[in-house]
């Protein structure tokens, strides 16, 4: 098995782009119902996230440069990471990805919302 890099190694931009490839594959890999891969990606994602907020000044800000993404999964993670950095901005993203309607990110987009909404989740 492949051994992951270093994270800490990793400059912004290289997370950004890795970031952006890891959602396409999941992406990708949802459309192949290939929930194992879904999940494993999922993780892989969610370890750049915790490492740019660990960065001096929470980095996850860079992320917003993939808002408008062609790819849905790419916007949904992106605006979803900055909810705590950029709460107006990524709030919007997700409201047109809703809007978009585009199954299931715009799904998954309402959910978050509403659970932002009823406090049932809190961004941090």
């Amino acid at each position: 098995m492949k051994q992951p890099p270093n994270l800490s190694s990793l400059q912004n931009d290289e997370i950004v782009r890795t970031f952006e490839k890891l959602c396409i594959e999941q992406y990708d890999a949802m459309e192949r119902e290939e929930q194992g891969r879904v999940n494993r990606l999922f993780w892989q994602i969610y370890g750049l996230e915790v490492e740019l907020k660990s960065r001096p000044g929470d980095q996850r800000g860079i992320l917003m440069q993939l808002f408008g993404h062609p790819n849905m999964q790419v916007r949904l993670t992106a605006a979803r990471a900055n909810l705590a950095v950029d709460y107006i901005a990524a709030r919007r993203e997700l409201e047109e990805i809703v809007n978009s309607q585009w199954q299931p990110q715009a799904m998954d987009a309402g959910i978050t919302l509403e659970n932002l909404d009823t406090g049932f989740y809190r961004p941090t």
